[in-house]
Formats: structure tokens, sequence, C-alpha cells
């Protein structure tokens, strides 16, 4: 299993711009952080994802801070059988001011996560 990840942003902690690898490791079925799913699932982008969060509170955030930097976490959630994006409003996951989770396939807002 190899995982990649995309980065578009130019902050200076930031991956670099583009497409980049992860390191190879072994597929373990029953580990959760290794889940792969079906990329059928995928049919809402991170530019619709970004809509839905703004109906949500993320149009507060970035009214009262517009350099508030944006995240994007596409995941599999095995408990519901769902692939979610999580927008997150900030710098991490764990110091964001918001994260507000949507449906990767249908487009619909799920829940605010922080």
């Amino acid at each position: 299993m190899k995982p990649f990840f995309w980065s578009g942003s130019n902050a200076p902690d930031a991956p670099s711009r583009g497409v980049s690898p992860g390191n190879e490791d072994a597929y373990n079925p029953s580990n959760a952080s290794t889940q792969t799913f079906d990329p059928a699932f995928l049919k809402i982008d991170s530019d619709q994802a970004f809509t839905e969060a703004q109906k949500h509170g993320g149009d507060k955030i970035l009214e009262k801070d517009s350099s508030t930097p944006l995240i994007y976490i596409c995941d599999w959630n095995h408990n519901t059988n769902e692939l979610t994006w999580h927008v997150i409003y900030g710098g991490s996951r764990e110091t964001a001011k918001m994260t507000v989770a949507v449906n990767a396939s249908t487009g619909a807002f799920i829940r605010v996560e922080k």
C-alpha cells in the first residue's frame, strides 16, 4: 500500500505543491487507517464540500479572518460506510477553529465536528 497526498498550498509547513507519494507500507485489512474504498463513492469534489461547509458556519470564520488556512481530508467512515470530506478551518485538525463533515457521495451536510 502506498498513500499519495495532494497539496495546493505554499505555506511553509505544507507539503510541496502537487502530488507527493507517501511511504510504502504493508496492507492490513483490519487496520482502520488503511481502509480502501471504491473511488465511485467520490462524486463530490472539495469545492462543493467547501460550499456546503460555508453554509454551516465556515462563512463566519472566513468573514472574521480571511487568511484562515483550509485543509481538506477525504476518508472512509467504516461505521457508516460513507466517504466523507472534512473541511478544516485552521492549520491542523487539532487546532482547527471548526471542521465540517460533508458526504463525498451526495454533498449533504453531515455535522460540525468542532
